[in-house]
């Protein structure tokens, strides 16, 4: 049976490897019409992946077991732990010369929609390597929706259990189906995407940096062709079109498929009002700080604004370094990082939906202790979460903030400062992008730190964009048992 699964997982994997082996294939395409260097090193690497994932499906293709929560989890912890080795092969043949290490971690960035990277002096590499870390960033946005609307429901862990908090009514969902879901999400991130990059060029960013950065900002992963980031442009109608778009994509998209692929009015999500609570007055609380120590300009506003936004939904871009905004900046960055966008979206992040639901748990806590005898429903909005639901969201927040201390501590024993540790430990279970501090900070990056500091952050980025839950289940003794 366990042969039988595992052999059927590798023939999924090897169908999503071959996939983007294809994708792969675009940069060299690409270049043949622009003329770019460097893109015939792709050519080959979408040749030999390829060719490997086609010999695998032949091996493996057979008969597809039954759909369990153990297939499930053997299959999505297969393909985020596969997936970056494969997409690393174009960065390690590449003009960049980019150790395996470099390589793995970039195209783990890229994927998890990090944002972190390895790479210095952007403009000095060839525009084919630049394109594909947009590429990966922008499937690894839209992947992670397909899996968690495909995938993690089955296994009672994604964010599409907010369509079950009362009961399994179909009608709880924007579509009575999640082919149609899936299918209506594509088509709202082409539409997205698209709109992104008509914005951005409106506002005189040039061609490759409008697609490369649209691309990167709806899929909150926060990779740039440039070391400054968004900060180069110094523009603060770009910065406004990334706030824009970053707000879009750490909003549900059951929002949007209620609104454009349904008559039926969308009921206003608690999670939506919560996050854009924590945006406005994490906004105005820094501004506030900013004009009681010195009068800041209308750009320097903007880029409070804009850098607020970009970590609580995980992107990741930077127009400065909010290492000096004071001593209160850091802090509220550092608070950001932990929340993440709302379930359903692009963003990482412990999910905002997952502290209501703990609020909701606490208070009911604290009447119990007033009324002993007292019997408390627990609500998200006005739908009843169940046992199972406040459960999961509980246990998911115990278990990132364990994860936590094992990341930081593993850190300092390699030698990194408190500071540098904890924030990376922090952004990379958060697939936030940029830490705290010199070295990691936004001023930085993370070509400075060891290669098993740099591992041990890999493994921490698939474990925060798996969510831990499927990623632990994965590893108990008991899965393994027939």
């Amino acid at each position: 049976m366990l042969f039988r699964e595992l052999r059927s997982a590798g023939l999924i994997v090897a169908y999503v490897g071959l996939f983007f082996s294809l994708l792969m294939l675009v940069p060299w395409l690409v270049s043949i019409f622009t003329g770019w260097e460097g893109g015939s090193s792709f050519f080959w690497s979408g040749f030999m992946t390829g060719s490997f994932c086609s010999l695998v499906i032949i091996a493996c293709y057979g008969e597809q077991p039954k759909v369990t929560p153990r297939f499930g989890i053997l299959v999505v912890n297969l393909l985020w732990f596969l997936l970056p080795i494969l997409c690393a092969i174009p960065l390690l043949n590449s003009s960049a010369e980019m150790s395996f290490t470099d390589s793995l971690f970039e195209a783990t960035s890229g994927l998890t929609t990090t944002g972190s990277t390895v790479m210095t002096e952007l403009l000095s590499f060839d525009r084919p390597i630049l394109l594909w870390r947009a590429i990966m960033q922008w499937i690894g946005g839209l992947g992670i929706l397909s899996l968690g609307l495909i995938l993690l429901p089955f296994l009672r862990i994604g964010g599409m259990q907010l369509f079950r908090m009362e009961s399994s009514d179909k009608s709880d969902k924007p579509l009575p189906r999640l082919i149609e879901i899936s299918r209506s999400i594509i088509i709202i991130y082409f539409i997205l995407s698209l709109a992104c990059v008509i914005s951005y060029l409106a506002v005189g960013v040039q061609p490759f940096d409008a697609l490369t950065h649209a691309m990167t900002t709806v899929a909150t992963g926060g990779f740039s062709t440039h070391d400054e980031s968004l900060g180069y442009f110094d523009s603060s109608s770009v910065l406004w079109v990334a706030i824009v778009f970053m707000i879009i994509g750490g909003l549900p998209f059951n929002v949007f498929i209620a609104i454009f692929f349904t008559r039926n009015t969308p009921k206003l999500d608690p999670q939506v009002l919560v996050f854009l609570l924590i945006i406005l007055f994490s906004c105005a609380l820094l501004i506030a700080y900013q004009f009681s120590n010195n009068s800041p300009s209308y750009y320097e506003n903007v880029q409070y604004i804009f850098n607020v936004v970009s970590i609580v939904t995980t992107t990741g871009f930077s127009s400065g370094d909010f290492m000096d905004y004071g001593t209160l900046g850091p802090a509220i960055f550092f608070f950001l990082i932990f929340i993440g966008g709302c379930a359903g979206s692009t963003s990482g992040g412990i999910k905002i939906y997952r502290f209501i639901v703990l609020a909701q748990v606490i208070k009911a806590s604290l009447r119990q202790l007033v009324y002993s005898k007292g019997v408390f429903l627990l609500r998200y909005g006005s739908k009843l979460v169940d046992q199972e639901i406040y459960r999961s969201a509980v246990t998911m927040i115990c278990c990132f903030f364990a994860f936590l201390v094992i990341f930081t501590l593993s850190l300092s024993l390699c030698g990194l400062d408190l500071i540098t540790a904890l924030s990376g430990a922090t952004t990379a279970l958060a697939n936030v992008g940029p830490g705290l501090g010199d070295t990691i900070g936004p001023a930085g990056n993370f070509s400075g730190l060891d290669n098993l500091e740099k591992y041990i952050l890999i493994i921490a980025m698939v474990l925060g964009r798996l969510e831990l839950l499927v990623a632990m289940a994965f590893f108990l003794p008991m899965f393994w048992r027939h």
